[in-house]
């Protein structure tokens, strides 16, 4: 007899509305296997797949014929349409608008359910191409976005009394005349980006008094809206849940304060490059308990008071990005006055912690690269802020992405990090690039293997120490060191070459008896704090082959500079003398070519606990910005030049 509770499930299953709400919550991949289980099944995941549809490659320029026949069958499920260009076309001053027409119609004509569009055009475009298009077949259009740079506002009024339900319209360079259009023909708009716009204080307040039921309200690269563009939105919005001003640098903290204060249903705030300040922060914290993400980077008047007040009071926050805000210090994960205390009570339980938790437990995103969290002048300070720190990261079990990165932040791994960190078990990105001090190439790999869910670990070259020679290249040093018949330093390899050492056989202050002595340098793992505070590192031996055959007056210091020879010098050098350094010339020649074939492999990699493959060059050189970066996402489609995301 068949198992009842079996039995139950399949017929579950086998309902079309069921399933088809338990395949909108799959990822991309499980949706792919879930399509291979019978047709019905295949059917279903098709139409959730073909939700949204992505065309990149320069989606004007290629043959999309081999898609007609995906979008002849699937098109009237397809809701979200994005067309995609590269950095390079997107320059691209000559351009075949007839064409551009053409594939745009060809899309749009077998999408005739659309309700979100996002076109990328070239820069010289005009607004006539998508509006003449687009007005013919986007009526059900209710989200559009475009790069366009040149909007007529005549294109864009008639682009809309054809589009007559779209909600939420984003785009560039908009101007009060433009403003004036959408207001005209888009009564039902609730949410509007602007990115470099060009509309003055008065066209945002007529705008904004025409929408008091506005919900998204997105300015930035504004460097000309001054407070009174916020102020006068302040008499007219009170329902804004969605604000952004990013770098608009003429606000200031009284038009922050008057917007600020009307809006209690606010749920995402972006401040980022503004002269905002504590008080205006502070004020967020006591009217926006529905508060869920924050972007505060690059705001140099904010400390970390009103963070604290931030993650006290907003439980709701789930992002949190304060990256490269240089006055907020460690502070904001517990109370300097009492550092003291809890350094004594540092092996002691969670729950014994003087430092009061943060209220925001649900936190998915935090950023803190760039903060103050380096103590040189006091170290006892950072032996008890960063055990707080921690602490604090380790109750935010829900965290996907960490950040950590910046010149400013000296990351040590401690014992009692190492155990809070591994409670992060949802983690899936870190960045620790460009940290002020490099770390172990074992230690890299130990933190990644903390988190069993990692998909991506940011980090450049420079960051990494580089395990210690191994012993054929120590076997090399030595021979090298037993016919030069003296010790060759050591260390790791600095951002410059370091200056070659010199014997003086007759102690003559570096006339002609002076013997060069090659700087051999190689990787040392060692994770003394004294050894790490080099920026940049590198496995291979280096010694050169062909030394500088100019004399150099002898330094005391550690470095010694080297000094052009004079005239009367040079009149010195004789026959015999220049045939004693070609035979040292020629001898160093070959000692380099005998270390040389002891270099470790130029890049070294390693595969962590989640399966993600992490590597760095031992040069130092990243061919991107950082290195150990994503791993292998499946990306979608079956047929090259289009997909889903």
């Amino acid at each position: 007899m068949s198992d009842p509770v079996l039995l139950a499930s399949t017929k579950t299953l086998a309902i079309p509305e069921i399933l088809c709400l338990i395949f909108d919550c799959m990822t991309l991949s499980a949706l792919r296997q879930a399509s291979l289980v019978c047709k019905e099944w295949e059917r279903l995941a098709n139409i959730i797949l073909a939700n949204q549809l992505v065309i990149p490659n320069d989606w004007y320029i290629h043959d999309l014929s081999h898609l007609w026949p995906f979008l002849d069958r699937r098109g009237e499920h397809v809701k979200a349409l994005s067309l995609e260009l590269s950095q390079s076309t997107r320059l691209v001053q000559e351009v075949d608008l007839e064409r551009m027409a053409r594939q745009l119609e060809s899309i749009l004509s077998r999408t005739p359910n659309l309700e979100r569009l996002d076109v990328q055009v070239p820069r010289e475009v005009k607004s006539s191409i998508l509006t003449t298009v687009i007005g013919r077949y986007g009526k059900r259009l209710q989200q559009f976005e475009t790069n366009l740079l040149n909007w007529e506002p005549s294109d864009m009024a008639q682009l809309l009394e054809g589009c007559s339900q779209i909600r939420h319209i984003s785009g560039h360079n908009f101007t009060g005349d433009l403003l004036q259009a959408i207001a005209r023909t888009q009564p039902l708009l609730s949410k509007i980006d602007c990115t470099h716009p060009r509309f003055d204080d008065d066209e945002l307040i007529a705008f904004a008094k025409q929408f008091p039921n506005l919900l998204r309200l997105s300015v930035s690269l504004h460097q000309f809206m001054t407070s009174k563009a916020l102020i006068g939105v302040a008499d007219y919005c009170f329902q804004l849940e969605y604000l952004n001003f990013h770098f608009c640098l003429s606000l200031q903290s009284n038009g922050f304060q008057a917007l600020l204060a009307v809006l209690p249903n606010l749920r995402f705030l972006d401040l980022g490059l503004t002269e905002v300040h504590d008080a205006d922060i502070i004020l967020v914290a006591n009217r926006c308990p529905q508060l869920e993400s924050l972007k505060l980077p690059f705001c140099g008047n904010l400390t970390q008071k009103s963070i604290r007040a931030i993650v006290q009071n907003c439980t709701k926050l789930v992002h949190l990005d304060l990256s490269f805000c240089d006055k907020i210090m460690l502070t904001i994960f517990g109370d300097p006055s009492t550092s003291s205390a809890f350094s004594a009570s540092s092996s002691s339980t969670s729950a014994s912690t003087p430092f009061s938790s943060w209220g925001c437990l649900g936190l998915e995103y935090l950023d803190i690269s760039g903060i103050h969290a380096s103590y040189s002048a006091d170290t006892s300070v950072a032996s008890a802020l960063l055990p707080a720190m921690y602490h604090q990261l380790g109750l935010l079990t829900d965290l996907r992405t960490l950040k950590l990165s910046g010149h400013g932040f000296s990351l040590q791994i401690l014992e009692q990090g190492r155990t809070e960190l591994s409670k992060l078990t949802k983690l899936e990105r870190l960045d620790i690039a460009k940290l002020r001090n490099p770390l172990p190439w074992a230690t890299i790999i130990e933190i990644g293997n903390l988190f069993p869910r990692l998909t991506e670990l940011q980090f450049r070259s420079n960051d990494v120490i580089p395990p210690q020679a191994t012993l054929a290249q120590e076997q090399a040093i030595e021979e090298v060191e037993a016919k030069v018949g003296h010790r060759i330093k050591r260390g790791r390899f600095v951002d410059q070459q370091p200056e070659p050492l010199y014997q003086d056989d007759n102690d003559d202050g570096g006339q002609a008896g002076s013997t060069y002595l090659p700087a051999v340098i190689m990787a040392d793992s060692c994770a003394s704090s004294s050894r790490s505070a080099t920026s940049s590192t590198t496995g291979t031996l280096s010694i050169p082959s062909e030394p500088s055959l100019s004399k150099r007056k002898r330094s005391r210091s550690p470095s010694p500079t080297p000094t052009t020879p004079s005239a009367a010098d040079e009149d010195t050098i004789t026959a015999e003398g220049s045939s004693e350094q070609d035979t040292k010339k020629k001898k160093w020649t070959s000692l380099g070519k005998a270390v040389e074939k002891q270099k470790q492999p130029e890049v070294m990699s390693a595969t962590l606990r989640s399966g993600l493959k992490i590597s760095f060059k031992l040069n130092g050189e990243d061919d991107e910005d950082s290195q150990g970066g994503p791993g292998d996402f499946e990306s979608g489609g079956g047929v090259v030049g289009w997909g889903f995301p």
